[in-house]
């Protein structure tokens, strides 16, 4: 992953979000992942939530691919597809299996349908920039706090395993890919147009911030191994 310039419409985006940004970095689930204390349940519903997500990420990116401007950038978004519908579900498989959690349709608390239908609308009604700017808040702030905590690695395997495919060049990749998009895009865009993006930037956030809070609700979805026999 690239350094980050605020003089870049990406880095500038990410400055009129800093407040957001600074939150999510400090978020209770990023620090409790950083010092190694995430409680297990909570680490469970985290999992369950984002394996639930997958296929509205699968949508995002669909309508990313239909919108997007030339066949460089749809070539990457069919690879991004791929992987998402492929090695990530592999990966979930296997992490299910592990902490031993139900693999069923739960139900989910508000915060995350909120962020799935929040973020499936803006793909499905905003344009092509508007949809390479949400992900790219999602995937840059994901980068950003997994690079920190890879370099101090959890004591649970499969929690050390997912930072570890978040903080990996593959991954680091995209996020920079994301980035040059939006600067190309946001580059033909006047300062309303910027403003707009930089809102749905943060709009991004806020939903990841409420996202991750929801692991903590003790109401959530319970996983396989804490339900009474």
């Amino acid at each position: 992953m690239t350094s980050v310039s605020e003089t870049s419409p990406s880095g500038w985006i990410r400055a009129q979000n800093a407040p957001l940004w600074d939150a999510m970095q400090a978020h209770r689930f990023v620090i409790d992942i950083e010092h190694d204390r995430l409680p297990m349940d909570v680490l469970r519903r985290y999992f369950v939530f984002e394996h639930a997500f997958v296929e509205t990420a699968v949508l995002i990116f669909a309508h990313a691919l239909l919108k997007a401007p030339g066949f460089a950038q749809q070539r990457r978004l069919i690879a991004t597809l791929s992987a998402l519908a492929e090695a990530q579900l592999v990966w979930f498989e296997a992490c299910f299996a592990a902490l031993d959690i139900d693999g069923g349709k739960p139900v989910l608390p508000q915060a995350v349908e909120t962020f799935a239908s929040g973020m499936l609308s803006i793909a499905a009604e905003g344009s092509y920039v508007d949809i390479v700017t949400i992900m790219l808040a999602a995937e840059w702030m994901y980068a950003t706090w997994s690079v920190r905590c890879n370099g101090r690695p959890s004591a649970e395997p499969m929690l050390r395993s997912w930072v570890q495919l978040h903080a990996e060049p593959d991954f680091l990749s995209g996020v920079d890919w994301l980035r040059a998009e939006v600067d190309r895009e946001a580059a033909g865009l006047d300062d309303t147009g910027r403003a707009r993006i930089a809102s749905l930037f943060g709009r991004a956030l806020a939903l990841e911030i409420d996202f991750h809070t929801a692991a903590y609700d003790a109401a959530g979805p319970v996983p396989k191994a804490e339900r009474l026999s």
